[in-house]
C-alpha cells in the first residue's frame, strides 16, 4: 500500500507540473498559427561552453594465485564486427588473475 500511494502521490505531481506548462491550451481550443510558429522543435537550444565528463574506476586484484593454467590466443578476425552499428569496444584477455576496468564515454550534441 506504501508504493500504490508513492506512485499516486509522484502522478499527481507530475499532473500538476504538466499543466503548469501546458497552461497555454487554458484559454483556448486553438492554438494561434503565431503561437504554433514559436513553439516548434529546436525551439530551445543549450549551448555549452565546456562539458566535462569523465570515468572512475578503482579495480583491486589482491591475494589470487592460479597455477599451471593454460590462456589461449586472442582473434579479431575479418567480420566480426560486421552487422555492428553503434558505440562499442572489444576487451581481450589472455592473462589470470587479471582486472579488466573499461569505461566508454560518448558525449553528443543533437540538433
Amino acid at each position: 500500500m506504501k508504493y500504490l500511494t508513492l506512485i499516486a502521490a509522484m502522478i499527481a505531481t507530475t499532473s500538476a507540473f504538466a499543466a503548469d506548462e501546458l497552461d497555454i491550451l487554458a484559454n483556448s481550443e486553438q492554438l494561434s498559427s503565431e503561437m504554433m510558429s514559436v513553439s516548434r522543435g529546436g525551439e530551445y537550444e543549450l549551448k555549452l561552453d565546456n562539458l566535462y565528463a569523465s570515468s572512475e574506476m578503482n579495480g583491486d586484484v589482491a591475494g589470487n594465485a592460479a597455477y599451471n593454467n593454460t590462456t589461449g590466443d586472442n582473434l579479431i578476425d575479418a567480420g566480426s564486427l560486421s552487422n555492428s552499428s553503434g558505440v562499442f569496444n572489444i576487451v581481450q584477455n589472455t592473462g589470470n588473475n587479471v582486472l579488466i576496468q573499461n569505461a566508454t564515454v560518448v558525449n553528443l550534441t543533437l540538433k
